[in-house]
């Protein structure tokens, strides 16, 4: 992984397949009964770039043996981004330009949202193992499959990282829509 001065992981990260898999540190952790609340923060062009980040902290597993959806096991407001500034406006222009959206300057929403569901079938302890999420944005009520995107997001609380990766280049312009301010 490379990593700026600062050890952020610098954000020109690709996947093999050509997909853009983004490397964040997380910080400031901490949690109550229900979330985690920390920061995750990279370094792209030598500025800080990153979004404040509420997961929910029990995450059971998503699928039984036999890899059926375990409904109960789905949590609609499980993940949330929410802006930091200045650092998140940035952030959401360098996915854009990764994407190769082209749009630059953008601002990002007060708050996105996401489904979460954990795509291993074992338990697990978000504090002591790496979990892997699928996230679904813009799945609510009314859906407008324009809107809806998906995305991978893995938590490594214990070494302080997270991995935010590309599901579908079809998913990109959702996406940097359901997450920069009008």
């Amino acid at each position: 992984m490379l990593v700026d001065k600062n050890n952020l992981p610098v954000l020109t990260q690709y996947s093999e397949d050509g997909f853009v898999d983004c490397v964040f540190k997380i910080d400031g952790l901490k949690s109550d009964r229900e979330y985690y609340y920390f920061n995750i923060l990279a370094s792209h062009e030598e500025e800080r770039v990153g979004v404040a980040v509420k997961l929910v902290k029990q995450v059971e597993p998503g699928f039984d043996g036999d890899m059926n959806l375990i409904k109960k096991h789905v949590y609609p407001y499980g993940v949330s981004f929410r802006s930091l500034g200045a650092i998140s406006d940035r952030l959401i222009s360098v996915i854009a330009k990764l994407y190769e959206i082209g749009d630059v300057g953008l601002r990002m929403i007060p708050e996105e949202t996401f489904t979460a569901i954990a795509l291993h079938q074992q338990d697990t302890d978000l504090a002591c193992h790496t979990v892997k999420l699928k996230l679904f944005g813009r799945d609510q009520e009314p859906f407008n499959e324009d809107d809806y995107y998906e995305s991978f997001f893995n938590v490594d609380l214990a070494n302080g990282f997270v991995w935010w990766n590309e599901k579908d280049p079809d998913y990109r312009s959702p996406l940097i829509r359901g997450l920069r301010a009008a």
